[in-house]
């Protein structure tokens, strides 16, 4: 029984310990607007900075009541690499049942030169919106903060210096070591993962060559991830490994030699040597390879070989395509051919082609035929002959059904001129040349 009182009271306590870390951590709400500036993480508080060391900047506005105006210019801050993590933005927060808003930026910095680095005084104004409907106006400001600076700590070995919370680093092989033969090309994949830096800051990782294995290739691929506790550097890097030898072989460390900011003194990440006896040449398998290689190549010429013959017959496909799309009949083409079949006056033979003008070229009004005729220099006789049937006094008979035919077939001749112009200016778009200021 006196056990499990025991432990019952260790229980709580622990709950206990934890619910005050979480209240802790979470956003106090403050009875009026309230302008917070936080340095972060610990360490730069209690050991100060180094040089490219990050330091994180938090600007932080708490209010009982939701903002109805900001008014806030994050001032420059010389001497400092500026990354913004969270751009400002408001959101709501909540602590037990009390409900309040926050504007918040987060910004990382990395120091360029060791000294005082200086956060100049942060000024933020604005209005809430108070219980009763009213607006209230703020106006809050940080004195300036200076953050001591570090030079580059001699104690740490190489030649390469990097500041960093922490860093990992793991491996895997293609395929796995107890499965290396000798001929066989293996690769080696390493994932890097530092917290507080950004990609650009790693070193560069060194696979040596030993007895056995010769380097046969390399590659990588990074990115930096922003976070609200700061940057996190990734990298993905790979190197292709040939073995020579069916001697036992030492395959050599990979070392990252870093600051720790957290710890304040020099730290490693590392994957040890490792020890490999590969298996013996497997006749069979490279010839299985080799034929599969040369079968690999074979069809990719034979797929390039189709490609080659494929995009010009695709091109002409392409281009027939658009010459019958643009000498097809529309459907005011096919609605004057309908209005013209019937036997009836000039007038109505005018009236359907003007009818026409406006629905193919949106041509109207007085001046449509003379346009007309310049858009369709094939089509004048036909637009001659009919005007001379309206306008001669006796609005004799013509055949506007012929009149309609010729008009309909120029114009789409002189779609498909416009398609082919078009064409030609892409055409000298991609493989014109540009002319030299010189020779304009």
């Amino acid at each position: 029984m006196i056990m499990r009182a025991l432990i019952f009271v260790m229980l709580i306590t622990t709950l206990l310990i934890r619910m005050e870390s979480t209240v802790a951590q979470q956003v106090a709400i403050p009875v009026s607007p309230q302008l917070r500036v936080i340095i972060e993480p610990n360490h730069v508080l209690r050991n100060g900075a180094y040089v490219q060391g990050q330091v994180l900047l938090r600007v932080l506005v708490t209010s009982p009541y939701p903002f109805a105006a900001i008014d806030f210019t994050m001032p420059e801050i010389t001497g400092a690499r500026v990354i913004t993590l969270i751009k400002p933005k408001t959101r709501t927060i909540h602590v037990y049942e009390k409900t309040g808003y926050a504007h918040e930026t987060r910004l990382s910095l990395f120091p360029e030169k060791s000294g005082m680095l200086v956060v100049p005084p942060i000024e933020i104004k604005g209005e809430v919106t108070n219980g009763v409907g009213e607006r209230e106006f703020f106006d809050l400001s940080n004195p300036a903060v200076e953050i001591p600076v570090h030079p580059i700590n001699p104690a740490l070995e190489g030649s390469w210096w990097m500041v960093a919370d922490s860093v990992e680093i793991t491996e895997n092989w293609t395929p796995e070591p107890d499965q290396f033969r000798v001929g066989d090309t293996v690769q080696r994949h390493v994932d890097v993962v530092a917290y507080g830096i950004s990609v650009e800051q790693l070193p560069h990782i060194e696979q040596y060559a030993d007895q056995g294995y010769a380097m046969v290739g390399a590659w990588q691929d990074g990115k930096t991830d922003l976070t609200k506790t700061g940057l996190v550097a990734r990298l993905k890097q790979t190197w292709d490994m040939r073995i020579q030898s069916g001697e036992v072989m030492h395959i050599s460390p990979i070392e990252i030699h870093y600051w720790d900011a957290v710890a304040n003194q020099p730290a490693v990440a590392r994957l040890l040597p490792k020890r490999v006896e590969p298996l013996a040449r497997d006749p069979d398998a490279m010839r299985r390879n080799l034929v599969e290689e040369a079968m690999a190549s074979h069809q990719g010429r034979r797929l390039g070989f189709f490609v080659f013959l494929a995009l010009p017959a695709a091109a002409c496909l392409l281009l027939l395509a658009l010459i019958y799309w643009a000498a097809k009949l529309t459907r005011a083409d096919r609605r004057l051919l309908a209005e013209c079949r019937s036997d009836f006056g000039a007038m109505n033979g005018l009236a359907a082609v003007l009818r026409w003008s406006e629905g193919s070229f949106g041509l109207r009004g007085p001046r449509a035929l003379s346009v007309l005729r310049d858009r369709l220099a094939a089509g004048c006789p036909p637009l001659d002959r009919l005007e001379e049937a309206v306008f001669d006094g006796t609005s004799g008979p013509i055949d506007n059904w012929a009149v309609a035919r010729e008009l309909v077939s120029a114009a789409r001749h002189s779609r498909v001129r416009a398609l082919f112009r078009r064409l030609m200016i892409h055409v000298v778009g991609i493989f014109g040349t540009k002319q030299s200021p010189r020779n304009r």
